[in-house]
C-alpha cells in the first residue's frame, strides 16, 4: 500500500520536476569545477537543493529533507565565499546528488526512503566545518547505466514460427487491418533504488497543462529484454506520458476542425450524387473537397508527428555527469561537449537510444581518450575532449561521438577478431579499412585483455548496433591513429511512419525503406556482368553486385527483371532487381503476430486495401540463403488478403 495516500498525484508531479531539476544540477557541478568562483553557477544549485527540499518536506519525506539541507547549507557557505571548493569536496556532493537520487527511485515506488548513509552525512558534516574530506572516486552516474548484455541479432524482426506450426491466420488478418486487441502489457520491472523515477510528464503551455498519454497504435513492438548479468542494474520501465507545448496540441484541434468541417462537405456532395445530381459542377466540388481532405490529412499527420517529438537535449544531459565520474575513477581528464541539444527526435526513440550512447560515451573516455601522461607525452593537451552532437540532415538526425584520443588501428582490430575466433584469417585479409572497424560490432569482440568493471567483457558494441539497426538506423565509424574516431548515427526523424518504395515482384508487391534507396536505374541484360560468380552492373565507374529480390525471398522468377534499385546499407551498396514498381509511400508497420518470417518487418495497406508486407532489407541480407519456408509463407499472407 502507498505510503503517500491521497498525495499520490502530488508525488508523480514532484518526481517529474525534480528529477529533471536534479540532472540539471549534476550538469551545473561539472561545469562548477571548470569555474569554481561562478557566483551564477552557485547560485543556481543552491537554489536547486533548496526546491528539492522544499518539494520533499512537502510529502514529509525526511530523509531527503536532512541530505538536501546539508547540501544547501554547503552551498549558501560557498557562495557566500566562507568556503573554498576543492575536487575531493566535489566528489562529497556528487555522491550526495546520487543519494538523492537513489531515494527518487524508491519514491517512484511510493515508500519513504531510508536515511542516507552516515558516512555520508558526516562527510558533508565535515565539508561544512571546512574540512577537506576524500571519498574514493565515484562510480558512473547511476542515471545512464550502461546497457546490459543481451543476445546479439542480426535483424530486428523475430524468428519465424516453428516448422508445421498453424499460424493464427484471424488473429493475423486482425492485425493487419489494424483491429487487433491491444496485446496485454508484460509486467514492468522494478524501478532500480539509483534510476531516475519513470513518472508521467505534464505538458505545460504558458497557461495551462493537460496530461497526453502516447498513441501506443503507433509505437514499434518492443523486443523482448534479457535479465541483466553479473549484478547489474535493472533498467527503469520507460515513460508512458509525454511533454507537450499547448500550441502544437491546439494545432492538431484547429485542424480536426477543419477536417470535420471537409468531411461535412463529403457527406452532402455524396448525397447529392446518390441522388442522381452529376453535372460537372457536382464533380468539380467533389474533386475540390477530396484535395483539400488530402491536404489537411498531411497537415494532420505532421501535426502529430510533431506531438512526439522531443528535444534530444533531455537525453544528453544525463551524460557530462557519467563522463566525469568514469574520467575521475580512470585517473583522465575529459570534458564532455553537448552541441545541437534543441534537436527533436521521436519520444519513442530517445528512449531507445539511452543504452547505445551511454555505451558509446564510456567507450570514449575508457578506450579513446588516453591518460594525460600518455596525452602530454604526444604532445596533446591533457584535457580530452568528447562531443555529442546532433543535427537534422533532411529527413533524419544525425548523432555523432567525437573524441580526440589515440584513434583505432584495422590492423589490431583483424588481429583480435582473429584471436578471438571470429573471423578467419581469409575473410581478415579481404578487408578494408573501413570494413575492419566494423569488427568491433562483432558480438564478443574486445581489444582490453584485463576485463574490469567497466570493459573488457566483449559486450556492448554488438548491442549498440543491434538497437540503432531496430530503429531503422545505420552506425559507422571514421577513425585516424593519433588524432581520434567518430561514430556517426542516422535515424529517421520518426519511427511512426515509414517513407517506402513500392515493388512488384513475381506479381506481388512489397515495401523497402526509402532511406535505403539512392536511385531507380533501368536494368539491360547486356550491362549485366559476371565477376567472382557473381553478376554485376557498373554504375558511373562502381562495381555493384546485382541481387535478386525474388531470388532473395527464395522464389522462382518468372520474368527477366527489368529494373533495379540502388541501395545503399551500412556496409555496402548493391543493386535490388525487381519487376515493376507501384510507387513511393509513407505508411504506418503493423508488425506480424504469431508468423515473423525472416526478412519481413511487417505488413500495411495499400490504397486499394491489399497487404503490402514491409521488407527488413539488413536482415534479409544478412541471412545470405533466404528461409525458402517461412518467405514462401509470407507469400501466402500476401495472396491470402
Amino acid at each position: 500500500m502507498s505510503e503517500f495516500g491521497g498525495m499520490e498525484d502530488l508525488l508523480q508531479d514532484f518526481l517529474t520536476e525534480s528529477s529533471e531539476l536534479l540532472s540539471e544540477v549534476d550538469n551545473k557541478l561539472v561545469e562548477l569545477e571548470k569555474r569554481p568562483d561562478d557566483r551564477n553557477l552557485l547560485n543556481d544549485i543552491f537554489r536547486g537543493f533548496h526546491t528539492i527540499k522544499g518539494g520533499a518536506g512537502f510529502l514529509n519525506v525526511e530523509a531527503m529533507v536532512s541530505l538536501c539541507h546539508r547540501t544547501e547549507n554547503l552551498f549558501d557557505k560557498l557562495r557566500n565565499g566562507e568556503l573554498t571548493l576543492s575536487m575531493e569536496n566535489m566528489d562529497v556532493i556528487l555522491a550526495a546528488t546520487g543519494e538523492v537520487r537513489e531515494m527518487f527511485g524508491a519514491l517512484s515506488q511510493k515508500r519513504q526512503p531510508p536515511p542516507a548513509p552516515a558516512d555520508l552525512l558526516a562527510a558533508l558534516d565535515r565539508v561544512l566545518q571546512g574540512e577537506v574530506v576524500s571519498l574514493a572516486a565515484p562510480a558512473p552516474a547511476p542515471a545512464a547505466p550502461a546497457p546490459a548484455p543481451v543476445a546479439a541479432a542480426p535483424a530486428p524482426v523475430a524468428a519465424a514460427a516453428p516448422a508445421g506450426s498453424e499460424p493464427d491466420w484471424q488473429n493475423l488478418y486482425d492485425n493487419l487491418l489494424g483491429n487487433a486487441p491491444s496485446p496485454t502489457p508484460a509486467p514492468a520491472a522494478p524501478a532500480p533504488v539509483a534510476a531516475t523515477p519513470a513518472a508521467p510528464a505534464v505538458i505545460e503551455g504558458e497557461s495551462r497543462a493537460v496530461m497526453v498519454e502516447p498513441m501506443q497504435s503507433l509505437k514499434p513492438a518492443p523486443a523482448p529484454k534479457t535479465q541483466p548479468q553479473g549484478g547489474m542494474q535493472q533498467v527503469a520501465a520507460p515513460e508512458t506520458t509525454i511533454r507537450i507545448d499547448t500550441v502544437r496540441l491546439d494545432q492538431v484541434l484547429n485542424l480536426s476542425g477543419e477536417i470535420g468541417l471537409t468531411k461535412n462537405r463529403l457527406t452532402t456532395l455524396r448525397s447529392d450524387i446518390m441522388a442522381g445530381k452529376m453535372d460537372t459542377g457536382t464533380l468539380k466540388a467533389l474533386d475540390e473537397a477530396i484535395s483539400q481532405l488530402d491536404l489537411l490529412v498531411g497537415d494532420l499527420q505532421n501535426a502529430v508527428m510533431k506531438t512526439r517529438m522531443q528535444p534530444i537535449g533531455r537525453l544528453f544531459q544525463k551524460y557530462p555527469r557519467l563522463a566525469r565520474d568514469l574520467a575521475r575513477q580512470l585517473g583522465k581528464d575529459v570534458e564532455l561537449v553537448l552541441t545541437g541539444e534543441e534537436t527533436e527526435l521521436d519520444k519513442t526513440m530517445l528512449e531507445d537510444l539511452n543504452d547505445p550512447l551511454v555505451h558509446l560515451v564510456r567507450n570514449a573516455v575508457d578506450h579513446g581518450v588516453e591518460t594525460i601522461e600518455e596525452r602530454i607525452a604526444t604532445g596533446k593537451p591533457a584535457k580530452a575532449v568528447v562531443e555529442l552532437s546532433a543535427t537534422q540532415v533532411g529527413d533524419h538526425i544525425l548523432i555523432e561521438i567525437t573524441d580526440d584520443g589515440r584513434g583505432m588501428r584495422p590492423d589490431v582490430i583483424r588481429k583480435k577478431a582473429i584471436e578471438k575466433g571470429l573471423i578467419d584469417v581469409e575473410t581478415a585479409n579481404s578487408l578494408d579499412e573501413k570494413q575492419s572497424l566494423q569488427l568491433i560490432f562483432l558480438p564478443g569482440f574486445s581489444t582490453k585483455d584485463q576485463i574490469s568493471n567497466i570493459s573488457g567483457r566483449g559486450v556492448g558494441m554488438d548491442v549498440v548496433k543491434t538497437n540503432i539497426s531496430k530503429l531503422n538506423g545505420r552506425i559507422d565509424i571514421n577513425s585516424s591513429v593519433g588524432e581520434g574516431s567518430r561514430f556517426s548515427i542516422s535515424l529517421p526523424l520518426t519511427l511512426a511512419i515509414l517513407p517506402v518504395l513500392v515493388v512488384r515482384v513475381c506479381d506481388q508487391p512489397f515495401a523497402v525503406p526509402l532511406a535505403m534507396v539512392r536511385e531507380i536505374i533501368p536494368i539491360d541484360a547486356k550491362q549485366v556482368q559476371e565477376v567472382s560468380g557473381r553478376a554485376t552492373i557498373v554504375v558511373r565507374d562502381e562495381i555493384l553486385p546485382v541481387k535478386s529480390l525474388a531470388g532473395l525471398l527464395g522464389w522462382a522468377e518468372t520474368q527477366v527483371p527489368h529494373f533495379g534499385v540502388l541501395m545503399q546499407t551500412a556496409e555496402h551498396s548493391f543493386i535490388l532487381a525487381v519487376d515493376s514498381f507501384v510507387g513511393r509511400d509513407d505508411v504506418v508497420i503493423k508488425p506480424l503476430q504469431n508468423i515473423r518470417p525472416t526478412g519481413v518487418a511487417g505488413a500495411t495497406l495499400s490504397g486499394d486495401g491489399s497487404v503490402v508486407l514491409v521488407l527488413d532489407m539488413e536482415s534479409l541480407l544478412s541471412s545470405n540463403t533466404a528461409d525458402t519456408s517461412s518467405l514462401k509463407t509470407s507469400r501466402f499472407v500476401a495472396q491470402a488478403f
